[in-house]
């Protein structure tokens, strides 16, 4: 049995539950930095059966992106009781919603797998694909959950994140992002032939110009992680992947959730965007989920059809209680 930080569950409860609570000093620092590290969110029971969802996962995994991660998996195909039984745990809702103030709608789980001296993992870049269907100024955030030990004196492996205070990647969600498609049309206008390597280069060149590196590297934050510490960041945090080096451990897993705001709406221009490159060059995608969710433009994403048990993916806050 793995072990994790924090306290075990309540005798008698759910093996998920666990006592943790949100601090003043962590809800501040999500507010001003737009992450925060929680020590022993996860108990050990729930790592462990991340790692089983995972491993059953990442087996289904695409063969691409093998030089950015060993395995890669979007679109989880297993049925999700036990991810629902995690998200109906009292501790969860009232420190979840507490820290970021909102409702929450889970959207999507995701899986990455770092190889030992091999994978380079994904450069600075804000999550426009895994948010690629929503509202650009509506909010978004996600877990991140290593699920082996990530020690960034050592082996490393983990993540460099930078505060939202010195850069907020928001501009590349509202402007950056947009403006994409409209520039390769008009070099295509132009007469000037564009390729996949344009459209990528675009999407990430700007977060990864010399200028932006100089800043984001002085910035940047990388913490340490036991099995059961989770990283909470809003979709506006640049980061990027830390490759893991020398060591121990051959590889490194780690498991995402992503949430919205459980008023969002879907953006179908935005979700449109995403499939240029498959539509315009034949770019083999790791996802269609933003095209796929099926919706309306502006409908409400949770009623959305591709969102099966809507009901129990809402993450909500403890109801006022009753004057007396």
């Amino acid at each position: 049995m793995l072990a994790a930080t924090g306290t075990e569950h309540a005798m008698g409860g759910h093996p998920f539950d666990n006592a943790f609570q949100a601090t003043p000093d962590q809800i501040e620092r999500f507010r001003r930095d737009g992450f925060v590290k929680l020590d022993g969110f996860f108990n050990a029971e729930v790592v462990n059966t991340l790692l089983d969802r995972v491993e059953v996962e990442m087996s289904r995994a695409p063969d691409n992106f093998k030089s950015e991660f060993s395995r890669l998996k979007y679109d989880f195909e297993a049925e999700k009781s036990d991810i629902y039984d995690l998200l109906a745990r009292a501790y969860f809702r009232q420190a979840l919603t507490t820290l970021v103030e909102r409702d929450l709608f889970l959207t999507f789980e995701l899986c990455f797998e770092l190889e030992k001296n091999v994978s380079k993992g994904f450069p600075w870049h804000v999550g426009v694909q895994s948010f690629g269907y929503q509202r650009a100024e509506e909010f978004g955030c996600t877990i991140w959950a290593p699920l082996h030990r990530v020690d960034p004196t050592g082996q490393r492996g983990g993540m460099a994140y930078v505060p939202d205070s010195v850069i907020s990647g928001k501009f590349i969600y509202e402007q950056i992002e947009p403006a994409i498609v409209s520039t390769l049309e008009g070099k295509e206008r132009a007469g000037l032939k564009t390729s996949m390597e344009d459209y990528f280069a675009l999407r990430s060149g700007i977060l990864n110009s010399p200028t932006m590196l100089e800043i984001l590297e002085q910035h940047q934050v990388e913490d340490d992680f036991e099995p059961g510490d989770i990283l909470l960041f809003n979709k506006y945090v640049v980061h990027r992947s830390v490759m893991l080096g020398e060591g121990a451990l051959p590889k490194r897993a780690a498991f995402v959730m992503r949430f919205v705001d459980a008023n969002s709406r879907y953006d179908l221009q935005r979700a449109k965007n995403l499939e240029y490159p498959a539509e315009k060059y034949g770019y083999k995608a790791f996802t269609r989920s933003h095209i796929e969710i099926g919706g309306p433009d502006g409908a409400s994403l949770s009623h959305c059809r591709y969102f099966k048990d809507r009901d129990r993916r809402l993450v909500q806050r403890e109801p006022a209680a009753a004057p007396s």
